[in-house]
């Protein structure tokens, strides 16, 4: 993902952009290689994924589910963050008409389209952040994104809590890599592949 450098952006927001996109090289490097098995393996019984719907795919939601099953496939994951990140642009300064519901049932399936919808996801909220300025990341509800607090903090507590999410997420990506490295898949899991 080409981004642009945290020197052209607000002073204050410079070293969180420039945590974001260290961040996102990170991922991208963990991602090199995936393929469409390990992007679906299911580490634990009624994992988080995405799930074959209609003809295409479905991401499972947090509200349609018990959330005792809160272990993710890196399917899941890198869907929540691309989810994230288009949310949050459009909300910012976008249309403000996506929504959960609408981008969980046209989900892409396989780790190729699975990875670029994830990075086109970063990307989006990497550019509106660009071009913001000082006023925009210190405006309260400069993210108007209804699902959470975004309309009640200021922009720049919002940019954290991205990068937050972003580093989170990544680390069980890494995680699920070493895991499926070393595990390889159950056998049931290798037939329904």
């Amino acid at each position: 993902m080409e981004t642009q450098p945290a020197e052209a952006a607000p002073g204050r927001l410079a070293p969180l952009l420039a945590q974001f996109d260290t961040s996102v090289e990170v991922l991208q490097e963990r991602l090199g290689g995936i393929d469409d098995h390990e992007w679906r393996w299911e580490p634990a019984p009624n994992a988080f994924t995405v799930r074959p719907y209609g003809e295409g795919w479905r991401r499972d939601r947090e509200d349609e589910r018990d959330p005792s099953g809160s272990v993710r496939t890196i399917a899941w994951l890198a869907g929540h963050l691309a989810e994230m990140g288009l949310l949050r642009s459009d909300y910012t300064d976008g249309d403000h008409d996506l929504t959960p519901q609408g981008l969980c049932t046209r989900w892409p399936g396989t780790a190729a389209e699975g990875t670029a919808f994830l990075f086109d996801g970063l990307q989006r909220w990497r550019d509106t952040l660009s071009r913001m300025d000082d006023t925009d990341i210190d405006t309260v509800g400069r993210s108007q994104m209804p699902w959470g607090l975004d309309p009640h903090l200021p922009l720049l507590d919002i940019v954290w809590w991205v990068n937050r999410e972003l580093i989170h997420h990544a680390a069980e990506i890494a995680f699920l890599r070493d895991l499926y490295a070393q595990l390889g898949p159950p056998a049931d899991q290798e037939d329904a592949a």
